[in-house]
C-alpha cells in the first residue's frame, strides 16, 4: 500500500501491511498509521475480485490472527479510525476530502480484518481481538496526543461499542457527497460485517448468538433509542436519492488522489456538479442488469436498503426500535402529525420519493422485501400507494418477477405474490387497475398482445404462475396466495381481454383433466392389486390422493372466482361468458358443487339464446355475431337469478414467529444482493445454511 496505488497482488509483499500483522506493537499515535493509510485501492466489486483480494492477504492475515492477541494492533487501528472520524465530525467542513479519504482507508482495513475474523472465529473472539491493549510506552515522536479527556471517559467502554458509535455517527451526521460517498459505503458495509456474526453463528456452533452477542446488544438494547429514527430516516433517504457512485480513488491511476482533490475544489468554485445517469433516468428492463447496476452504480442506496432490512428483521418481537421507527414513518407531505405513545420518534419521510425508489428497483429481491414490509405494516406508505395514479409503475415490475418464475427463487416469487395480495385488498385499487391500459410489453413473450388492462395482465400473469406452481413446485402457500389475489379482484373484473378469459378457463380445464387422470390411475391400481403391496406403492398412492385433494381445493376456488365475476360483473365480461360457452361441457362434471350451479345457469341461459339466434340465421355464427348475441343477452340478464354467496375477500396474515423466516432470508439476500462478498469456503457454507 503506501502512497502508490495498490493492486491486490501487491498486498502480500507490502512492508507496511506486514508490519501491521507482525509481532511489533504499534500504538494508536504512532506515525506509522499515516504511512499505512495513504493508499488508493479498488473495493472488490464481485466474488472473483474478493477471492483475489482474500488470496493476496491470506498469509498476512494468518500471522495477524496469531500476533494480534499480543500486539493489539487491530484495536489500535480501530482507535485511529475513531480519532479520524471524530475529527471529521467536528470539522467545520465535513466534506474535507483528505480527512474523508484517510477515514475511508482506515475503515477499509478495519472491515477487511473484521470480515476475516468473523468468518474464522466466534463473535466473542472477534470482540477480544478488538479490545486487546498491549502495555507499551508510546514513541517519543508523537504526531498526535496520546489521550484526550473523551478517550479517558470511554476507557472502560468496549471498542465494539466505540466503533459502532463512530459508524452510526458518520452515517447520520456526514452528508453523502462525492468526497464522502465511499466512506459512507464503508460505514454501512462495516456494520453489516459486524452484524454478519449472525450469519456465521451456525458455522461456529453458537445457537443463541443474538441473545449473548455484544454487537447485537450494543445495537438493539436501548443504546441508540435516541438515534434509531434518525438512522432509519438516513438509510431511507439514501435509498430515495439513489445517488450515483463517483469514481473510486485510484480509478485514474497514480496521482489520482490529487486529481480528485483538484476536481472537488473546482466543482465547489464553479457550482457545476457533473450530471450522471441514474437508474431513475435510464431504468433497465432486464432484472439481472438492474441488480448489477444497482450494486455498482448506486452502492450506498443498495447497501442502505440491506442494512435497513437487517436492522428491522432482527429481534422482531422484542420491541425493535429500528423496526418501530420504520413502520411508524410519516409522510412529509402530510401537514398534521399524529401523536403516538411509542418510545421511538416517528421519522418523516418523503413517501413519494420512497415510492419512486421502490418502483424503480421492485424487480430486485431485497427491494421486494422492503416493499412488502412497508405495504404490510407502514400505514403512511400504504396510504400513499392507495392514492398514486400510476400504480402500474409498482405492479408491472412485480408481475415481471412472477412471469419469470422459472428464473426466480421460490422466496422471491412468494414475496412478490404477497405484495400483490396486499395490493388487491384495496377496493379502490382493484377497480382502477382495469381502467389503466398498457401497450407494448416486451417482456411478455408468450403471446403478442398489443393492448391489455393492468388488471387483465395481473390475472394473466398470476394464472401463469399458478400453473407453473401446480405443475412443478407444488407449494401450497404459493397457489393459495395466487388464488387469493385473483379472488380479491374477481368482483371487479371488467372487460377482461379474450386471451385472459381463455387462459382462466383453460387452467380450469387442465386441472380438471389432471384430476380425472389421477383418479383413473388410482382406480386402475386398485383393480389389479397384488397380495403384497410395497411401501413404495403405498407412498405413491398417498401422494396421488394428496395431489387430488389440492386439485379439488384449487378447482373449487376457480369456480368461486368465476361465480364472483358473473355475479358482480357479467355485463362487463362478455369475453369470459364466450369462453364459458366454448367449454360448457367441462362444467357439467362439477354440477354436484353448489357454486357450479350458478355457472351452469349462466351457460344454460346464453346457450338457449345462441341456439335460437343460430336457428334463425340458418347456420353457424361467427365470433362477432356470438359476442353480439351475448351482449344483448347480458343487457336482459338479472343477477338475482343466481344463488347468493359471500363476497370473496382474503387478507394476508403474517405467520407467528416471523423472524424464523425473515431473519435468515435477509442474510441470504445480503450475501447475494450486497457488495460484501463471502468468497471463502466458510462463507459459502454459511450462506448455503441460511435457507436450508
Amino acid at each position: 500500500m503506501g502512497i502508490a496505488v495498490s493492486k491486490y497482488s501487491d498486498i502480500s509483499s507490502n512492508e507496511l501491511v506486514a508490519k501491521f500483522c507482525s509481532k511489533e506493537v504499534i500504538c494508536p499515535n504512532d506515525p506509522f498509521w499515516n504511512q499505512l493509510l495513504s493508499f488508493n485501492i479498488q473495493i472488490p466489486t464481485n466474488a472473483n475480485e474478493q477471492l483475489m483480494f482474500d488470496s493476496s492477504a491470506e498469509s498476512l492475515l494468518q500471522k495477524f490472527l496469531q500476533n494480534n492477541p499480543q500486539t493489539g494492533n487491530f484495536g489500535s487501528l480501530v482507535q485511529v479510525f475513531i480519532t479520524r472520524a471524530t475529527e471529521l465530525l467536528a470539522a467545520p467542513n465535513s466534506d474535507n476530502v483528505m480527512l474523508a479519504w484517510q477515514s475511508y482507508n482506515a475503515l477499509f482495513v478495519v472491515r477487511a480484518v473484521a470480515k476475516y475474523l468473523v468468518e474464522l472465529v466466534p463473535e466473542y473472539e472477534v470482540c477480544k481481538h478488538l479490545d486487546v491493549q498491549a502495555a507499551v510506552a508510546p514513541p517519543p515522536d508523537q504526531s498526535r496526543p496520546s489521550s484526550s479527556p473523551e478517550n479517558e471517559q470511554r476507557s472502560n467502554e468496549s471498542r465494539v461499542e466505540m466503533l459502532i458509535d463512530a459508524l452510526i455517527g458518520l452515517i447520520i451526521d456526514v452528508p453523502v457527497t462525492d468526497n464522502t460517498y465511499y466512506l459512507h459505503l464503508e460505514c454501512i458495509n462495516t456494520l453489516l460485517v459486524l452484524m454478519s456474526v449472525y450469519m456465521f453463528s451456525g458455522v461456529h456452533g453458537q445457537t443463541k448468538l443474538v441473545e449473548t452477542s455484544l454487537i447485537y446488544r450494543t445495537l438493539f438494547q436501548g443504546r441508540y433509542s435516541m438515534h434509531a429514527a434518525t438512522l432509519v430516516k438516513t438509510l431511507l433517504t439514501n435509498l430515495c436519492l439513489m445517488k450515483p457512485a463517483p469514481p473510486q480513488f485510484g480509478d485514474t491511476g497514480p496521482g489520482s488522489m490529487l486529481i480528485n482533490i483538484a476536481s472537488s475544489l473546482w466543482s465547489m468554485l464553479t457550482f457545476a456538479p457533473t450530471a450522471r445517469q441514474t437508474i431513475y433516468t435510464n431504468t433497465p428492463l432486464d432484472r439481472t442488469e438492474l441488480m448489477s447496476r444497482l450494486k455498482l452504480e448506486h452502492s450506498v442506496a443498495n447497501q442502505s436498503c440491506l442494512l435497513l432490512l437487517a436492522l428491522a428483521n432482527h429481534c422482531i418481537n422484542d420491541d425493535n426500535m429500528y423496526r418501530t421507527a420504520l413502520l411508524q414513518c410519516e409522510d412529509t407531505a402530510e401537514t398534521s402529525t399524529k401523536e403516538t405513545n411509542a418510545s421511538v420518534t416517528a421519522p418523516r419521510i418523503d413517501m413519494a420519493a420512497l415510492h419512486k425508489a421502490l418502483c424503480c428497483t421492485a424487480g430486485c429481491e431485497h427491494s421486494t422485501l422492503l416493499l412488502y414490509l412497508m405495504l404490510h405494516s407502514c400505514k403512511a406508505y400504504k396510504k400513499h400507494v392507495s392514492q398514486v395514479p400510476d400504480i402500474e409503475n409498482l405492479i408491472v415490475p412485480i408481475l415481471q418477477v412472477l412471469y419469470n418464475a422459472p428464473e426466480s427463487n421460490s422466496h422471491h416469487i412468494y414475496m412478490s405474490l404477497i405484495v400483490l395480495l396486499i395490493l388487491t385488498e384495496d377496493d379502490a385499487l382493484i377497480k382502477n387497475v382495469h381502467l389503466i391500459m398498457l401497450k407494448n410489453l416486451p417482456w411478455y413473450t408468450e403471446r403478442s398482445i398489443s393492448e391489455i388492462s393492468l388488471g387483465g395482465l395481473m390475472v394473466l400473469v398470476v394464472v401463469r404462475a399458478l400453473q407453473y406452481n401446480m405443475a412443478r413446485v407444488r407449494d401450497k402457500y404459493l397457489h393459495t396466495n395466487c388464488l387469493a389475489a385473483i379472488a380479491n379482484m374477481s368482483c371487479e373484473f371488467r372487460n377482461l381481454h379474450p386471451y385472459v378469459s381463455q387462459r382462466l378457463i383453460s387452467l380450469f380445464e387442465t386441472l380438471t383433466k389432471r384430476r380425472t387422470r389421477l383418479c383413473s390411475e388410482i382406480e386402475g391400481d386398485s383393480i389389479g392389486l397384488p397380495h403384497h403391496i410395497s411401501v413404495c406403492d403405498v407412498e405413491k398412492t398417498e401422494e396421488i390422493i394428496e395431489h387430488i385433494a389440492v386439485l379439488d381445493e384449487v378447482l373449487r376456488m376457480l369456480l368461486e372466482i368465476i361465480n364472483s365475476c358473473l355475479t358482480h360483473q357479467l355485463v362487463n365480461n362478455l369475453n369470459l361468458v364466450y369462453a364459458l360457452l366454448h367449454k360448457k361441457q367441462l362444467f357439467q362434471q362439477h354440477q354436484h358443487l353448489h357454486i357450479a350451479q350458478n355457472i351452469e345457469m349462466v351457460i344454460g341461459y346464453f346457450s338457449t339464446r345462441l341456439q335460437r339466434v343460430q336457428e334463425g340465421a340458418g347456420g353457424d355464427l361467427g365470433v362477432n355475431e356470438v359476442l353480439q348475441c351475448i351482449k344483448k343477452g347480458a343487457e336482459q340478464w338479472s343477477s338475482d337469478r343466481l344463488k347468493k354467496f359471500p363476497d370473496l375477500k382474503f387478507r394476508y396474515v403474517e405467520e407467528d414467529r416471523p423472524e424464523e423466516f425473515f431473519t435468515p432470508y435477509v442474510w441470504a439476500l445480503i450475501s447475494v444482493c450486497g457488495n460484501i462478498y463471502w468468497a471463502s469456503e466458510c462463507g459459502t457454507r454459511a450462506a448455503g445454511d441460511l435457507l436450508a
